[in-house]
């Protein structure tokens, strides 16, 4: 069962703790990739970074920024294929980065797609075009995970298209936020909690990764998902090697 590991942050992180992330997290990502258990995982550009683009009869609006202004931000994730969630808690709580960090456990409502190239992304193997997190985010707390059954089918045929095109690189609709588990480990013990990341009420429903030849394009695809008419859609780059 595929799994996204969300990691949630609070802020930069203290120099002393990014040096030991950068020194233990290689070690942790050769090992769980050894396993088959992680597919791959790549951190975000930073929250300013970001656009949120909805569509409102007709008009497609962009405003500069994350989708929730707050401290609290989704800093990156990686993509796990595990037995079930306790495997997953497993996993993660090995993660060097849920030492000084969160993780939001998201399991997806169906088998997630993967592009053949998939693998490269999280390699930082772009070869010339930029990945972007295009993330559908709802502060509805009854929300359709796919958008209602309206959306379904637009949404498939809309990721289609971009398969076709050579745009789409992994993504899928994620099971809904009550479905979330929060992971942090502190001290070497494993503290675990029910709900999102995000404690103002929004979470993200669905996510595609694209590749685009720059921001511009990626607003575009952005303004032509279909969930953009009723939810909103964060645009975010992916930090480059």
């Amino acid at each position: 069962m595929k799994y996204l590991g969300f990691v949630g942050a609070d802020g930069r992180p203290a120099r002393e703790d990014l040096t030991v992330m950068q020194r233990e997290i290689p070690g942790w990502v050769e090992e769980m990739e050894g396993r088959g258990v992680r597919l791959l995982g790549r951190p975000l550009d930073l929250p300013h970074t970001a656009a949120t683009v909805r569509v409102r009869d007709g008009e497609t609006l962009v405003t500069d920024g994350p989708f929730v202004e707050a401290k609290e931000f989704i800093a990156g994730f990686d993509l796990l294929d595990c037995a079930d969630l306790d495997e997953v808690i497993e996993v993660e709580a090995q993660a060097p980065v849920a030492w000084f960090m969160a993780i939001e456990i998201r399991p997806f409502a169906a088998e997630p797609w993967l592009d053949r190239d998939a693998a490269a992304f999280g390699h930082f193997e772009d070869g010339g075009t930029h990945p972007y997190a295009l993330t559908v985010w709802t502060d509805r707390t009854t929300a359709d995970p796919a958008g209602g059954p309206d959306l379904a089918p637009a949404t498939e045929a809309w990721r289609q298209d971009l398969q076709a095109r050579g745009l789409r690189i992994l993504g899928g609709t994620l099971a809904g936020a009550d479905t979330a588990t929060m992971l942090r480990v502190r001290d070497g013990e494993t503290m675990l909690g029910d709900g999102t990341f995000i404690k103002n009420g929004s979470f993200i429903t669905a996510i595609d990764v694209v590749r685009c030849d720059d921001r511009e394009q990626a607003v575009r695809l952005a303004a032509t998902h279909p969930a953009a008419r009723q939810y909103a859609i964060e645009v975010r780059p992916f930090e480059s090697s």
